[in-house]
């Protein structure tokens, strides 16, 4: 059975592109980016893309989270979840291996009954080759 069927959704030829790309991305993408690769496929409005990008995250199939540079990002929702430390001045991100939100989680989760279905944590300051510029 499909992720889709599983979750309720019809099976279509954008929702199952969008699924596609998300699970080839080395990384979170903002919908433009995903917008221009469903474009070099098959023609597709930018408001289609996000409307499916919309209903992915509704049903927990994608996760949605807030870049530093205010945009939203995606990335399919395989519960093996990254974090990242992004450097302000060239953007370059490094995945973080472990999940430092965990404990807390479960903490937060103990003291208030709330199940916790998602976090969203960046580290934002300046990488090393950016710090040697500044000097």
């Amino acid at each position: 059975m499909s992720v889709l069927k599983e979750k309720g959704l019809k099976s279509t030829k954008n929702r199952n592109l969008v699924i596609e790309i998300l699970n080839q991305a080395q990384e979170p993408m903002n919908a433009e980016a995903i917008f221009i690769k469903i474009r070099e496929q098959r023609e597709v409005n930018f408001s289609t893309v996000y409307r499916t990008l919309t209903s992915l995250t509704q049903v927990a199939i994608v996760i949605k989270n807030q870049g530093v540079d205010g945009k939203a990002y995606y990335q399919i929702n395989n519960h093996n979840h990254r974090h990242y430390l992004v450097c302000a001045e060239c953007k370059k991100k490094i995945v973080i291996d472990a999940c430092p939100m965990e404990l807390i989680g479960q903490k937060l989760e103990a003291e208030t009954g709330f199940h916790i279905t998602g976090h969203n944590l960046e580290f934002v300051g300046e990488c090393p080759e950016c710090l040697k510029k500044d000097k």
